[in-house]
């Protein structure tokens, strides 16, 4: 577990460095970054993420999140501002905690339609374009983050082992370790439903959803880029225009033994 003790763990925050690739290689540490939006960080908090030394900032929160709670400014970091969800699908999910907190058949239907989302979420992302662009042209260390740091960070950043060739398990316990560094929020609104899922544990799915991550949505959002593409590779090449030889040199660039 990568924790950071400069950082309170709701935070979610960690260096994706580390992390191992198919070809023994592994992410170089201090480029890339990943946890929730700056608004939730103490004044010393933010004093810390200073010295990181950030030049790009992806927030990938709405433009009416980011209007209700805007990230404060850190000198010397460029800031790029596009929601990570894509129109297709998201429209139709009551991402409210009150659509979170959903039992019986609601539930199950808000289950499905948060799955069938997380198949689209990887494909036309205009966001995760952005994002791409930005590690391809150097404008590194980049911080991602949307409100909490989980689902729209959490695909950001498999798309980013994508395209560094991380093994598909390294970037699974990355997008897991939300749950352990969360386990304080989960755990809490967990026991205020717990008389509820006594009768309907399907409502657990959905608070984990809301205030964590599962398992399932991973792959769910996984299987999608296997059924359209044949490799992740492939994947990264045609859905951000990279060529092979660009996109061995983007690692060569961020990996190392």
């Amino acid at each position: 577990m990568r924790i950071d003790e400069r950082f309170d763990d709701t935070l979610n925050f960690r260096d994706m460095g580390g992390l191992e690739c198919n070809d023994g290689r592994h992410i170089r540490k201090g480029l890339f970054y990943r946890g929730a939006g700056l608004f939730y960080f103490s004044e010393e908090e933010l004093k810390e993420f200073e010295k990181l030394g950030i030049h790009t900032i992806m927030d990938l929160r709405s433009g009416i999140e980011i209007e209700k709670e805007p990230d404060p400014r850190i000198e010397g970091a460029d800031y790029i501002e596009h929601s990570g969800l894509v129109v297709k699908g998201s429209q139709q999910i009551d991402w409210s905690p009150k659509g979170m907190k959903k039992i019986g058949g609601e539930a199950d239907e808000q289950i499905a339609k948060i799955s069938h989302y997380y198949t689209l979420i990887a494909f036309n992302n205009e966001a995760f374009r952005l994002m791409v662009n930005e590690i391809i042209n150097d404008r590194l260390p980049i911080y991602l983050h949307c409100a909490t740091g989980k689902d729209r960070t959490g695909f950001a950043a498999a798309v980013v082992g994508m395209l560094l060739n991380v093994k598909e398990e390294e970037m699974k316990k990355d997008y897991l370790l939300s749950n352990v560094f969360r386990k304080r929020v989960i755990d809490k609104n967990l026991e205020e439903v717990k008389d509820i899922a006594v009768e309907h544990p399907e409502i657990n799915f959905l608070i984990e959803l809301q205030d964590g991550v599962r398992e399932e949505i991973f792959d769910v959002f996984i299987d999608s880029v296997r059924k359209k593409y044949a490799s992740f590779d492939e994947y990264i090449m045609k859905e951000y225009g990279i060529s092979a030889e660009k996109l061995a040199e983007i690692r060569d660039r961020y990996l190392e033994k």
